[in-house]
């Protein structure tokens, strides 16, 4: 797929690049690989999904970077020491930020709860009028490592950007967003 190469073309679909991504089948098993795409290739998940710091994901019309834990900088010889509240003793600091056209920064929450939310209402990122969101659309609790991302969104779909040149399996009923477009793996009987 892309928007000038490929079995399917989106060509008025600014967002997609000239070749975008491929499926291909393997083993019997339908998978998706981001062809080093501008934009990235995002994929729906069931249940919760392992985020890596910087990952990107995407809920409603909003795409999102977990930013990972936040550390405090090392002292440097000859400068003020910085001072502020201790993290709470088993807890992390860490970032949600939305990413706007351009992949400049937007609304961002640094938190060291045990649970960050995102949706349409009573959220720590709340967006009522993003008719995509569900009222609690997903929710991210970290982890040693990065962070868990759990779909709450009912159907609604939350989606995770594949690494560029990586395939990922998927599913029926997956769905896949390339630019502004989604498409959905269904079997044939």
């Amino acid at each position: 797929m892309g928007r000038q190469r490929g079995a399917i073309l989106f060509p008025d679909d600014v967002f997609v690049s000239p070749l975008h991504a491929t499926f291909l089948v393997k083993d019997g098993a339908l998978y998706v690989r981001d062809e080093t795409s501008a934009s990235g290739v995002y994929v729906t998940f069931s249940g919760t999904e392992p985020l890596a710091p910087r990952a990107l994901f995407s809920a409603g019309q909003r795409l999102f970077r977990f930013t990972g834990r936040v550390e405090a900088p090392p002292p440097v010889a000859g400068r003020p020491n910085l001072y502020g509240s201790p993290v709470p003793l088993g807890q992390a600091l860490y970032g949600v930020e939305e990413v706007h056209m351009g992949g400049r920064a937007g609304r961002a929450v640094v938190t060291a709860a045990a649970l960050l939310t995102i949706g349409q209402a009573h959220c720590d990122l709340a967006y009522p009028h993003d008719e995509g969101l569900a009222g609690r659309h997903c929710e991210l609790s970290p982890t040693a490592t990065g962070a868990m991302l759990r779909d709450l969104s009912g159907g609604l779909g939350t989606y995770v950007r594949i690494p560029p040149a990586t395939e990922r399996l998927l599913r029926p009923g997956d769905r896949v967003r390339l630019g502004q477009h989604v498409v959905q793996v269904e079997t044939l009987g």
